[in-house]
């Protein structure tokens, strides 16, 4: 079986599953989309450095419904960053985010809530507005492909004129113990009108076994009064595409990483 059969089968399966505020038709796009541009290759300008196409040859899976529940306090103990303790803490394992294992605080400057939920409740324009828009210009089948398995994903709002309290870490997890994995991510983050807030990000592996971390963060500013964003990362033998695009007051953040 090919990365795009096995895809195929995965990717019928969420959609069966799938009822999320019309996300499933954004989802079935991409992997149409996906399916014509494939993998990219060194032809791709912004791919020429980095060879990723036999990497697919691996057998990847897809992440469990619940896959916080596979982790312990013991497991996160060592990948908590120094200042969690005052942190908002938001845990994605296998690329799905995890309330279980996340640390949301108290906040009145901002909002965080699944992004299923946000494109059916009061942010649903923000999120029909700009959610997946960065595929207008950033065309390959890595982008596509994460949304094409759209599940598990985040939305953060900070409302405007207001700076957040509390620094946001965001832990990337893949656990390979039981299998190889698939991890894509997803989160869109919306700073309103002259709004402030510091991102930090980190990516970790736990177990043996092969991961394949794909993540998309769209980030969009409006008149920007201030944003950071850190990234480190705990995994060994790790490479990295990352790629920063920004249009009309947008920032879309992608990054792909391996290992």
């Amino acid at each position: 079986m090919n990365y795009l059969e096995q895809f195929k089968q995965q990717f019928d399966r969420i959609q069966a599953g799938s009822n999320d505020n019309g996300l499933g038709t954004i989802r079935q796009n991409a992997f149409n989309a996906f399916s014509k541009m494939g993998i990219p290759t060194v032809k791709h300008e912004e791919w020429k450095y980095t060879r990723i196409s036999s990497l697919f040859n691996t057998q990847y899976e897809l992440s469990a419904d619940q896959p916080g529940d596979l982790l312990s306090d013991k497991d996160l103990a060592p990948i908590r960053l120094p200042g969690h303790e005052q942190a908002i803490e938001l845990v994605f394992v296998n690329g799905v985010f995890s309330f279980s294992l996340s640390n949301m605080r108290s906040s009145t400057q901002m909002v965080i809530i699944p992004l299923e939920t946000a494109a059916g409740n009061q942010y649903k324009d923000i999120v029909h507005d700009h959610f997946g828009h960065s595929s207008n210009y950033l065309k390959d089948g890595i982008n596509a492909l994460n949304t094409a398995f759209l599940r598990g994903a985040l939305f953060v709002h900070i409302k405007e004129k207001q700076i957040a309290e509390h620094p946001v870490y965001i832990y990337n997890i893949t656990d390979t113990r039981k299998e190889n994995i698939l991890a894509q991510p997803r989160s869109l983050v919306h700073l309103a009108e002259q709004a402030q807030v510091t991102l930090v990000e980190t990516f970790a592996t736990i177990g043996q076994g092969e991961g394949f971390t794909n993540q998309v963060m769209e980030i969009v500013v409006k008149k920007m009064r201030g944003w950071n964003i850190i990234k480190s990362s705990r995994t060994q033998a790790t490479r990295l595409a990352p790629r920063i695009s920004g249009i009309s007051g947008k920032v879309i953040l992608i990054l792909s990483r391996f290992h």
